[in-house]
C-alpha cells in the first residue's frame, strides 16, 4: 500500500473514530485499519490539521479524538 493519504481513507478514520468513541494513539488507528504506522501518522496529522481531530495529551501520553462539536 502507498502512503500516500487519500479523501476515502480520511474517511474511514473519521468513521473509526466515530465507531469507536474513544481516545486513540496513532498505533490503534494503524492496527484497527490495518495501516502501516507512517501511513496512519500522515491521515492522522491532515486531519488535525483540517481540525476534524485534536491532539490530547493524558497520563504523559499523547492521543488522539474526535474534535467535539
Amino acid at each position: 500500500m502507498s502512503d500516500e493519504v487519500t479523501e476515502e481513507l480520511k474517511t474511514q478514520v473519521v468513521e473509526f473514530f466515530k465507531q469507536k468513541n474513544k481516545m486513540l494513539t496513532a498505533r490503534d488507528v494503524a492496527n484497527g485499519l490495518g495501516l502501516d504506522h507512517k501511513t496512519a501518522k500522515k491521515a492522522l496529522t491532515e486531519l488535525v490539521n483540517d481540525g476534524t481531530l485534536e491532539f490530547t495529551s493524558f497520563g504523559g501520553a499523547t492521543f488522539i479524538k474526535l474534535v467535539e462539536s
